[in-house]
């Protein structure tokens, strides 16, 4: 018997090896891999052929321990035959590769499946010599039951792994295909981001436009994708035929670890298509093929059980065929817990139906993956709160359409929304209070610097509450700072205009004069406001006169007053 698949390694495991793996609950119909240490033995031991063998506890067994493990050896060599085999394909292959001059990432891909061939083949040789030095029958089973299945797990990781596809797919040189790679790549990697966020619809157009060229096909990957987003859109009919061509292709490429789930997934489409006959010929597939996997059937033989009865049209048929299809294409977001309402009511009406505990399971997962939808809508909620940003958050409670949450759920919302209209207003009153206490203190310090007749800094200070509730009151403070300061500023430059008319140097009466004259004009740009503008516009014709009577040409000609001129 040779073992090619995962799940035909393990079997051969347990086979040979007479132990028993302890049985799990119910695994989730579309978990992505299934667990592989959940299979129980059959209750008698199957030889290698097949044939069923029994142990006759009365007779002493006397064989060699060389024959008693002898079925363990087998299954060893066939898998080290098997590696040698991959061994030198992948050898004939990376020299294909070197003279086609492939693309530098495919040589790289190639030695590290090489890497991982060369592990798995050690591993099985080592402990073939192993087990042939054992002579205690104890020891060598203990030896054979912890270091085939460490050796197993290895060998089925190389089975999933991309190195499988890699031999399968044929060499183009790098200069041919370079360009459409990377373009291919980047169209396939938008698409799965688009899948990652629930985007079903740009999913659909991204596949819908990939560049391929003739009898060039997507990644598995990719395709799948394309049919969860068909299956989420309500395209059940155009998803059925993608999981169908899939399951084509992986049963020609050997890829097992991929047909239980398909197979499943693609009954379960079927019967809630309503394509019963369909439906229950892959069923009874499945439990053909998985007999002795018990944890991976009971789903399908559930299925099966009601599909028997051949009463398709009976109304507990029909409601169940609808709760799968509608709980195939659930969507949280858009759905919330109309799935997880649906599988209630029909438990509710069909508490004895054949497919109870598979009813049981899709209300488990869909109230699942509905309490996470809504934590993550209460989780972003929080943010917001946090951030201040209630409008927001009221906006996204509005959003959630109430026809899709249950009556506690709706009124929790309520609550929530009640409990951020009251925060909104507090943090409200909080922020106009802090903003009234930092206004009194900007205040008190404007009235600090007009006390201290720092008028131009009183000014900016109460300019700055031109938009306060302080306005009116800035504003009559600004008035008067200005009018302090302009006549503070008429004073001084009265005084350097008599200081110019005691002093006999013409040159620094000249300085004086323009330093007086320069104050004057300060005034009226600064301090408009100040009501002295008429008295200051004399002020500078007397000085202009006085500048005349000097040299009238001052007036028109540039003049550098220099530092300290005026006292």
């Amino acid at each position: 018997m040779r073992c090619k698949w995962p799940n035909q390694i393990i079997w051969c495991l347990l086979l040979v090896l007479s132990g028993c793996v302890a049985q799990k609950q119910v695994v989730d119909p579309y978990s992505s891999r299934q667990q592989r240490d959940d299979i129980s033995m059959r209750q008698g031991l199957e030889g290698i052929n097949g044939k069923s063998v029994t142990l006759d506890m009365q007779e002493p067994t006397v064989l060699p321990v060389k024959d008693m493990l002898m079925p363990t050896l087998t299954l060893i060599n066939d898998r080290i035959y098997a590696y040698e085999q991959k061994m030198e394909a992948l050898r004939d292959l990376q020299e294909k590769a070197v003279s086609s001059a492939s693309s530098q990432d495919t040589l790289n891909a190639m030695s590290d499946c090489r890497v991982q061939l060369q592990n798995v083949l050690v591993e099985y040789n080592a402990l073939n010599q192993r087990l042939l030095q054992k002579t205690d029958l104890q020891a060598a089973q203990l030896l054979a039951a912890d270091s085939l299945l460490q050796i197993s797990e290895k060998d089925i990781n190389y089975l999933e792994s991309s190195c499988q596809n890699l031999m399968a797919v044929p060499l183009v040189p790098q200069q041919q295909s370079l360009v459409h790679t990377r373009t291919l790549h980047a169209e396939e990697q938008l698409l799965k981001a688009a899948a990652a966020v629930d985007d079903y619809a740009k999913v659909i157009s991204h596949y819908e436009q990939l560049p391929l060229e003739a009898g060039q096909a997507p990644s598995f990957d990719t395709t799948f994708l394309y049919g969860q987003a068909l299956l989420k859109t309500h395209r059940e009919p155009e998803a059925r035929k993608v999981f169908a061509d899939l399951l084509t292709v992986i049963r020609k490429q050997d890829q097992a670890q991929w047909e239980f789930r398909l197979m499943q997934l693609i009954g379960d489409l079927e019967f809630g298509l309503e394509i019963f006959d369909s439906a229950k010929g892959r069923y009874k597939e499945l439990a053909a093929i998985y007999e002795g996997l018990s944890t991976k059937n009971e789903w399908a033989l559930q299925q099966l059980s009601a599909l028997d009865r051949n009463v398709y049209q009976t109304d507990e048929v029909r409601s169940y065929a609808q709760l799968l299809k509608v709980y195939l294409g659930y969507n949280p977001d858009r759905d919330g817990y109309g799935v997880v309402e649906q599988a209630q009511k029909y438990i509710a009406k069909y508490p004895y139906s054949p497919v109870a505990s598979n009813a049981d399971l899709v209300l488990e997962r869909a109230k699942k993956e509905a309490d996470a939808w809504l934590k993550s809508v209460l989780a972003r909620i929080d943010r917001l709160v946090e951030e201040k940003k209630f409008q927001e958050a009221l906006l996204l409670i509005e959003r959630v359409p109430r026809d899709i949450l249950p009556v506690e759920k709706q009124e929790m919302l309520r609550r929530r929304s009640e409990q951020l209209l009251t925060a909104e207003s507090i943090s409200i009153e909080t922020t106009r209070l802090v903003q009234e206490q930092e206004l009194q203190e900007e205040w008190n310090q404007g009235m600090l610097l007009l006390e201290g007749r720092e008028y131009d800094q009183a000014i900016e200070v109460f300019t700055s509450l031109s938009a306060s509730s302080y306005a009116d009151k800035a504003r009559e403070r600004i008035d008067e700072a200005a009018k302090l300061a302009a006549r503070e500023g008429r004073q001084r430059a009265a005084e350097i205009f008599m200081r110019a008319n005691r002093t006999a140097d013409p040159e620094s009466r000249i300085k004086l004069l323009f330093a007086s004259k320069t104050l004057l004009q300060d005034i009226l740009i600064k301090y408009p406001q100040s009501g002295l503008s008429d008295k200051v516009n004399r002020n500078l014709a007397r000085i202009e006169e006085e500048i005349n009577r000097i040299d009238p040409t001052l007036l028109t000609t540039p003049v550098t007053v220099g530092e300290g001129t005026a006292p």
